[in-house]
């Protein structure tokens, strides 16, 4: 049998009077320890049991702490010289080391990445920024020194040593210290360095192995190896080399086997016992392969077998753990195989060791798999391993003796695995060895993992079970799997389970993290428990983010292990909410293997959700400084909730995410109000003395509706209270807005003391505030989160679903459409109606009581919001109620919507006359309400004409009137086009109603279509509606038969009008093959159409100012002006004679006389631009149709001069209604803005309408099939007139005097028309100089001539079939009026004889197809 090697002496042995080493300068304080300590020989070993039990590297007691890999450490090798180097200075620094670790807890800044009520993982803020970076490419290798609170990185050429947990001094810092290594690698791909810190007083020692060439050195201090002098930190090194590597093999692990004592696990299965002191405690390096003490066999062979390492050596060696198994420093040593082969060594620290036995648990370790029932069926294509294992605290009983012979079992946890190329089984074993046999008790399958790891790429998986032993952590890859080891108490259906090997897991969960963004676990050990903390923890390495701490909470008092269960719904989703978005590390989603019911999900989101609106989860804080911020983090929570489910779990049925939504809603909603009440708060000063309503509100509201603050904890502010505590019940405060305020104003009465109409205003408009807030922010928030609680956007309006979705059938009653708060919302604003009636009639008072102005006007701004928010309220209640499926339910919602049509009506109405016209209209075009609008409009009309009688002298005011009617008929035309027949029926059948029968017919002609449909469809209305089929609609076979049911004849509107009409249509109604030819109808006919081309002019007229006379009483004076007021401001303001000239026209024309031509021409063109409707057909021929009067008038009379003047007059009045000089600006506009204006200018306008019509055509630009079309002919000798031939006209009364108008008119009286014409003629000048009219005429004429000309294309098709038909009668015209058609020879008809076609049409050449206008410059 080998003898073993030679043992060096003990420590208690060794000569005590040897000479000390001499080192460097900074090691006086070394050498002079030893001195100090030999004041006392006792330390807390004196009074231990002399056998220590440990557990995964800790011992059973505090006597030893966790080494970096699971191995012991005894706390009485952490000195150089033994247990004999513990002074009394250090045992006083330590006796304070608690307290010193309880403060640096509390500020040490560590970042809290989740939590729950079992676990906690928190990244310490110790960590070195270099291993923080993520995007760092090196590599590293980390441990740590969980007895001495130092971590350690190696890279390839260096190493990183700091503190990463609280050191005993204050001064302890965690600033890394930077080791430059003696040795360099060989090769860029050997495996990192290997760095172990070695206890040591004051400082650490540090072991550096290079695992391809085995070269070792060792420090005794770190501030040795530290050191910056490359040759003093070389000098003060101890070097060693592990001489049993062969070539090809390489160093994978250091195990520490104290006092003075490492494992070195070589690639091939080798064990290596390295010593760092010889036996008179002089630091060496000293290496010995691990032999067992077996016979030895003859030859060479055998010799060479035991040199290399014979029994002991073992392939794929899985786990190498040391544990002290009894008193002198012996040590324990197992050495497990993946294939689970195990080898038990002793160990002592002077190099002896001996192997105990050897066995093979690997068919013990199956067995157990096999009865818990979770061994694969297919096993033959599974791969069986041992990963790990870790010692357990041995089970003690009272029974037990303790003395140095006793042997108990040793307790190991085996983490395996059965895996296949998709999946893998991990599994825990408990195993007892004693005597050499292993039994394994119990089985802990991991169902939390099931993902496989690639052996050869990925980090070799660890289990970690630090003190007390309750918790094992198992590290694989990028994930933490905890398993709770806690045993079940005794009872008999334990105690079946146990026999059965299926005790079942209590808790089980994992943790991991990000795949992808570089994240590698390059270090990992157990954590030492603080003094009183009942729980385990382990800290983590991880590359490219620092140091992480995981933890596991002991067990509440009063529970027991049954009670901490798997990690519920709950819990998983509160950590993906409150911490998911806040770190880059941890990934919270969850895994497959971790399933939930559908139900057990939504309950928990319903439940979580409620949780964060009424503050009990206990990861919100319930005192914030900012109570917006707090809010705003809730709000926050709760869409990383709904974000998070839809992203990783199966949809949720569409009622719990709506009540996800109203949750959210709240929230949004409470945090609106919040901010409402801090403006409220924050202008307190302002009003000394009044309350603040939302403060009174909650004090009002009944304890069932709130949380009421819990004095005993001084928690005073009720306000902060609520917001804190009952957002979830926000429905509330919507009702009792109204309630409080209408409390506060009764109590202010009973107790005499009214509060004022200013206060009771403010508060009225506090309680609008926290009504408005709440509804809108909640309506707006359900619209614009929709689709991100998975519904269809665009199947909601305003936050209100459709009346046909199909989700409406079965949602709960939303919060918003509550019985309470519809109710309210509608009394708050009957409130404010009386509360605004009161201040009117006060204001009459000369002592009454009557608010600001202002705050009635803020208030009514607001009422409009207030209404919106009642018709939604509303609208979604009665919708909700008729998508139910009970009849009775449905019959109800029918109800609902009938009664509030009446309501909304009377709301609308009650809008308009708070002045909130606009919003009224808004707000019925919103709802489509016809009958509303049509009655809003219809009193608008008629209050603002009956103020306008009463105000007929006061300009100002009745300027505004005016305005408001003209208003009205704008959207009352506008509602024919966009509502059609509903808004018709709704409009005219109020005429009907009020038998204003002749407005109807007027009004009619404007809506043709509708009015004929809706007399039609209105028997009643025979007796009249036949005047709309002949006038309207020139159906006489309808008129006749109306005629035939009418008793009446019709109405004398316009008496010469009608009675030429109707002589007219009596000699043109010839019935076909019964009526006799009429000889005298022809020159009937003639005679009465120029009569008539002028009525109708000023019919045009008329009933264009129609709308206008409506708003004033039958009056003349009246009438006149609001006509002078709408129409007559702006052009004749400034210009006394026009005005008063212009005035007596209307005067006629509103009293139905038949006006002057000239007064019409007048008249027409005077008119204020911007008063007229820019669309309407007589706005845009106005011009045009003044000039066809003068022409009219010149063939009358045949006075040219008086044509002249009045042509040119017109003119000028058509050109400066637009500001040129604006429009010559387009130094900043685009083309199409320049278009666009010019094209909106009325010479524009009149231009193209003349083009159309002929009037303003040359002859010669017409191909002679289009001239009657156009009706060129008629005014072929009345071009248009350039800018400058007009200035001057009727500028003084010698001009005037030419025409025969004003042939007996008084000097007087022309001086001052004159100078009226002369403010004329300077707007033209000015027209022209500064806005280059003469230079834009030419391109404004062309544009307009091809603006008429495409016109004239596109109907030149339908006009050309009838060119053959008028070919006669152009002939005889040009027979009989040669005279009169030719100029100068020329024949403007036909042309020049020689002229061709091209020629003909070269004035059209200067414009593009669109008819652009071309200025030349």
């Amino acid at each position: 049998m080998f003898s073993n090697p030679p043992v060096s002496a003990s420590t208690a042995s060794r000569n005590p009077r040897r000479r000390q080493r001499t080192g460097s300068d900074d090691s006086v304080a070394i050498r002079q320890l030893p001195k100090r300590l030999k004041r006392s020989g006792l330390t807390a070993e004196t009074f231990k049991s002399p056998i220590n039990y440990s557990a995964n590297g800790h011992l059973h007691d505090n006597e030893a702490l966790p080494a970096v890999n699971g191995s012991l450490r005894d706390t009485r090798s952490q000195s150089p010289a033994g247990g004999e180097n513990t002074s009394l200075a250090i045992r006083n620094r330590g006796g304070k080391r608690s307290e010193r670790e309880r403060k640096s807890n509390r500020s040490s800044g560590n970042v809290e990445l989740t939590k729950n009520d079992t676990y906690a993982v928190s990244r310490l803020a110790t960590t070195p920024l270099l291993l923080q970076e993520q995007g760092n490419a090196a590599r590293w290798h980390g441990e740590f020194a969980p007895s001495l609170g130092y971590a350690i990185a190696t890279t390839r050429t260096q190493a990183l040593i700091w503190r990463y947990k609280p050191g005993p001094n204050a001064t302890d810092s965690s600033k890394p210290i930077v080791v430059q290594f003696l040795h360099d690698a060989d090769s860029p791909d050997d495996p990192l360095p290997l760095g172990v810190l070695v206890p040591s007083s004051p400082e650490p020692g540090l072991l550096i192995v290079m695992p391809a060439s085995g070269k070792v050195t060792y420090w005794e201090n770190l501030s040795s190896a530290a050191s910056v002098d490359r040759g003093r930190q070389q000098q003060q090194a101890v070097q060693g080399r592990v001489t049993a590597l062969a070539s090809g093999e390489y160093i994978t692990r250091i195990t520490e086997a104290e006092p003075q004592g490492f494992l070195i696990t070589i690639n091939s299965g080798k064990i290596v016992h390295l010593t760092i002191a010889d036996p008179q405690g002089k630091a060496k390096i000293s290496t010995q392969l691990l032999h067992s003490s077996v016979p030895e066999t003859g030859g060479i062979f055998g010799s060479l077998r035991n040199v290399f390492g014979g029994g002991s050596w073992l392939r794929d060696v899985a786990a190498v753990k040391v544990n002290k198994c009894g008193p002198n420093a012996r040590r324990q040593c197992i050495i497990g195989t993946t294939k689970g082969m195990l080898q038990v060594w002793d160990l002592h620290w002077n190099g002896a060791h001996s192997l105990k036995y050897e066995l093979d648990a690997k068919s013990q370790l199956l067995e157990s798999i096999r009865e818990t029932g979770t061994f694969p069926r297919d096993s033959d294509q599974q791969y069986f391993k041992v990963l790990d294992f870790a010692f357990l605290p041995p089970v003690v009983t009272g029974q037990e003796v303790t003395s140095s012979a006793s042997s108990p079992a040793t307790r190991l946890l085996f983490l395996t695995v059965i895996s296949s190329p998709n999946t893998a089984r991990y599994n825990l074993h408990v195993g007892n060895i004693i005597q050499g046999e292993i039994d394994i008790p119990i089985v802990h399958p991991i169902h939390c993992y099931r993902t496989p790891f690639d052996s050869r790429s990925s980090p070799t998986p660890h289990v970690l079970v630090p003190e007390p032993g309750q918790t094992a952590y198992v590290i694989i890859e990028t994930s933490v799997v905890l398993v709770s080891l806690e045993e079940i108490e005794e009872s008999p259906d334990s105690q079946l389970q146990t026999e059965a090997r299926r005790v079942p897991d209590p808790f089980q969960d994992v943790v991991d993290f990000h795949k992808g963004k570089g994240y590698t676990v390059v270090g990992c050990a157990g954590d030492v428990p603080g003094k009183g903390d009942g729980g385990s923890a382990c800290t983590l390495m991880v590359q490219g983010y620092g140091i992480i701490r995981v933890s596991v909470a002991p067990i509440a008092e009063g529970m027991t292990s049954a009670d901490r269960t798997a990690i519920t719904a709950v819990t998983r989703l509160e950590q993906a909410v409150f911490y998911g978005s806040q770190q880059s590390l941890l990934d919270l989603s969850g895994r497959s293997e971790i399933q939930y019911a559908t139900e057990e999900v939504r309950d928990a989101a319903l439940r979580i959700s409620r949780s964060i609106t009424s503050s009990s989860s206990s990861h919100l804080s319930t005192a914030d400084p900012s109570m917006d911020q707090h809010l705003q983090k809730r709000a926050a929570a709760l869409a990383d909730l709904i974000k998070h489910l839809r992203k990783h779990y199966p949809p949720l049925d569409h009622v719990t995410r709506w009540k996800l939504l109203w949750e959210a809603e709240k929230m949004a909603a409470a945090r609106a109000i919040w901010q409402v009440y801090n403006d409220h708060f924050s202008h307190r000063h302002e009003f000394e003395g009044e309350k603040i309503l939302l403060y009174e509100l909650i004090e009002c509201i009944s304890q069932e509706h709130k949380l009421e603050n819990r004095l005993e904890r001084h928690e005073t502010d009720h306000v902060r209270h609520w917001f804190i505590k009952d957002v979830w019940r926000l429905e509330f405060i919507v009702p009792w807005a109204y309630k409080a305020l209408d409390t506060l104003y009764r109590e202010s009465v009973e107790d005499d003391q009214p509060m004022t109409s200013a206060y009771h205003g403010r508060l009225i408009s506090q309680a609008y505030d926290l009504q408005l807030s709440s509804l809108e922010t909640a309506y707006s928030f359900r619209q614009s989160n929709a689709s991100l609680y998975g519904f269809d956007e665009s199947a909601m309006v305003e936050g209100l679903l459709a009346r046909d979705h199909k989700d409406l059938g079965d949602l709960p009653e939303p919060w918003t459409a509550g019985d309470w708060i519809c109710l309210a919302v509608g009394q708050l604003s009957e409130y404010f109606q009386r509360f605004a009636g009161d201040s009117v009639s006060n204001s009459s008072d000369e002592e009454g009581d009557c608010p600001p102005p202002e705050i009635l006007l803020m208030i009514a701004e607001k009422n409009a919001r207030l209404v919106d928010i009642i018709c939604k309220t509303h609208t979604e209640r009665w919708q909700l109620f008729q998508a139910r499926h009970i009849p009775a339910t449905r019959k109800q919602g029918e109800e609902l919507e009938q009664k509030f049509a009446e309501q909304r009506k009377s709301f609308l109405k009650g809008l308009a006359e708070m002045g909130q016209f606009s919003a009224a209209v808004e707000l019925g075009e919103k709802y489509k309400d016809m009958d509303a609008l049509a009655d809003v409009l219809e009193s608008e009309i008629l209050v603002a004409q009956e103020m306008l009688s009463d105000l007929v002298k006061s300009s100002e005011r009745s300027e505004g009137l005016r305005d408001k009617v003209a208003l009205c008929e704008g959207y009352v035309k506008e509602y024919f086009d966009k509502y059609g027949a509903a808004w018709a029926n709704a409009f005219f059948v109020r005429f009907v109603a009020s038998d204003r029968i002749s407005s109807l017919l007027a009004f009619g002609r404007k809506q043709r279509h509708h009015l004929t449909t809706f007399l039609r469809n209105h028997p009643e209305c025979t007796n009249f509606s036949w005047i709309n089929e002949i006038s309207a609609e020139g159906d006489y076979a309808s008129a006749a038969k109306c005629l035939r049911t009418a008793t009446k004849q019709a109405d004398t509107l316009w008496a010469k009008k009608i009675q030429m009409s109707i002589s007219k249509l009596a000699s043109l109604a010839v019935d076909s093959g019964k009526q006799k030819k009429d000889d005298k109808a022809e020159p009937f006919l003639r005679t009465v159409d120029g009569k008539l081309e002028v009525l109708a002019s000023q019919e045009q007229l008329y009933d264009y100012l129609l709308p206008t006379l409506r708003r004033a009483l039958n009056d003349t004076t009246a009438r006149v002006d609001v006509v002078m007021e709408q129409h007559g401001r702006r052009y004749v303001k400034g210009k006394p004679a026009l005005r008063k000239a212009m005035k007596l026209h209307v005067a006629r024309l509103v009293e139905e006389k038949v006006l002057d031509t000239d007064d019409l021409i007048d008249t027409i063109s005077l008119m204020d631009e911007d008063s007229l409707d820019p669309g309407c057909a007589f706005t845009i021929r106005r011009f045009l149709t003044a000039l066809q009067l003068v022409l009219f008038e010149a063939m009358d009379t045949g006075e040219i001069a008086r044509k002249d003047l009045q042509e040119r007059i017109v003119w000028r009045r058509c050109i400066i209604q637009d500001d040129w000089p604006k429009i010559n600006r387009t130094e900043a506009k685009d083309e199409a803005q320049v278009k666009k204006e010019t094209r909106a200018t009325a010479l524009f306008k009149t231009l193209t309408e003349g083009f159309k019509s002929g009037i303003v055509v040359p002859i010669r630009i017409i191909p002679p099939p289009m001239i009657l079309t156009l009706g060129a002919g008629f005014w072929r000798d009345n071009p248009p007139r350039e800018p400058s031939t007009l200035l001057g006209a009727g500028t003084t009364v010698e001009s005037l005097r030419i025409s025969s108008r004003y042939k007996d008119a008084p000097d007087s009286a022309l001086s001052l028309i004159a100078r009226d014409l002369e403010t004329e003629d300077k707007a033209l000048q000015r027209c022209i100089e500064k806005g280059r009219l003469e230079e834009w005429w030419k391109g404004i004429v062309d544009a307009a001539r091809s603006s008429a000309r495409n016109e004239a294309d596109r109907v030149g098709e339908e006009e050309s079939q009838r060119s053959a038909a008028e070919e006669g009668f152009r002939e005889k015209m040009r027979r009989d009026d040669r005279a009169a058609w030719v100029v100068n020879g020329v024949d403007r008809i036909a042309g020049p004889a020689d002229a061709g076609p091209d020629e003909v049409s070269k004035e059209g050449r200067d414009m593009d197809e669109e008819g652009d206008v071309r200025m030349e410059m």
